[in-house]
């Protein structure tokens, strides 16, 4: 009963409807939309409060949600508006939380990022900070939050070519950067 099922009436009969409950779309796609806004912001606090705006506005909206598209681009459409309005809120008071406080990453608490070094995380950060809004919000929809193509041209409103071209480019940047050991 878990599983997306034939819409039984409709615009195209091809279309899938999310038949499943709020509780087993939540379990299914928590750790999706919380590591996606853990590599948009500094802060795994606010990515974590943010992560939980996002489903505080989704279950406020759940009745809204048409069930004709994927819930994954459904939930990373909020997700994505919701990082942009932090940000915009952020520029007000543009103080990085870890900096003013002081404090060390804590490792323990993040196991995503026991892959990597503090040293290349920064790195990696520095790069992405050096890609346009477009590469870095498609690279992040598609790489981190792990959504399809159409699912981010969906999330941003573009077309799948426009998301094809704009990952690329964002990919050749990045593997540029790499390759000349550069962050500026």
């Amino acid at each position: 009963m878990g599983m997306a099922m034939k819409q039984p009436s409709g615009p195209s009969s091809g279309d899938y409807y999310e038949s499943r409950p709020f509780t087993e779309l939540y379990d299914e796609y928590f750790d999706r939309v919380n590591r996606y806004l853990r590599c948009r912001v500094q802060s795994t606090w606010d990515a974590d409060d943010l992560t939980t705006v996002v489903f505080l506005k989704a279950l406020e909206k759940f009745e809204q949600y048409s069930r004709t598209s994927p819930f994954a681009s459904w939930i990373f459409r909020i997700a994505h508006n919701t990082y942009v309005d932090f940000m915009r809120k952020n520029r007000e008071f543009p103080v990085d939380q870890e900096d003013f406080l002081g404090a060390e990453p804590d490792d323990t608490w993040q196991p995503e990022r026991q892959a990597l070094t503090n040293e290349e995380i920064r790195l990696l950060r520095d790069r992405l900070d050096l890609l346009s809004q477009d590469q870095r919000d498609v690279l992040m929809l598609r790489y981190f939050a792990d959504l399809k193509i159409s699912q981010v041209a969906e999330v941003l409103g573009k077309t799948e070519s426009s998301i094809k071209m704009i990952s690329y480019r964002g990919l050749q940047k990045l593997q540029k950067m790499y390759e000349r050991g550069d962050s500026e």
